[in-house]
């Protein structure tokens, strides 16, 4: 009985610890980190155009379009559950689409990365903060944004879609290479 009730305290622990770390940033906070990713993968495909060859080029808008497919989602969902004030799909679903898109998004850039002529020495190149990245920012913006879809206040939840809007990835074509 004891050891239940410690187990019970420390899964209430836990969610409780949950709840504070995705309420500990604001949905702006949110909205920047899925801008800095769209800013990052844009990075790499203007450097890919550049230093790419065709073939390279094409791996790449595979790969790109392939990334780019499971933020739309994870964005739709989310857009689709502020206008419903509603929750979006189960959190470990949106979170897994989310590491999924984090990983392709990361393996794209890696093979960018390949391509590019390294750095003088002692100057750290721009893949260091790109592909050493983290997916966890990027798990507790998506989680301080499901936990403002029930939000009561219609013009803060049509505010939060507008700003999703932005965070969305361009297509591969409109991004002009690297000068």
């Amino acid at each position: 009985m004891r050891r239940a009730l410690w187990l019970m305290a420390l899964i209430v622990g836990f969610s409780a610890a949950w709840a504070v770390s995705a309420q500990d940033i604001g949905w702006q906070e949110a909205v920047a980190r899925l801008n800095q990713e769209r800013t990052l993968v844009e990075t790499c495909v203007a450097l890919l155009k550049k230093h790419g060859s065709a073939g390279a080029i094409d791996r790449g808008r595979l790969a790109y379009a392939d990334a780019k497919a499971e933020y739309d989602a994870i964005i739709a969902g989310l857009d689709v559950a502020l206008a419903r004030s509603d929750q979006p799909a189960s959190l470990p679903d949106l979170e897994a689409r989310l590491q999924r898109g984090f990983d392709k998004r990361q393996a794209f850039c890696a093979s960018v990365e390949r391509l590019v002529p390294p750095p003088p020495p002692g100057v750290k190149g721009p893949f260091a903060d790109i592909v050493g990245g983290a997916v966890g920012p990027v798990v507790d913006a998506l989680k301080a944004i499901w936990l403002r879809t029930r939000d009561d206040n219609a013009l803060m939840r049509k505010t939060i879609e507008t700003q999703l809007e932005d965070t969305k990835w361009p297509s591969f074509a409109s991004v002009s290479p690297s000068s």
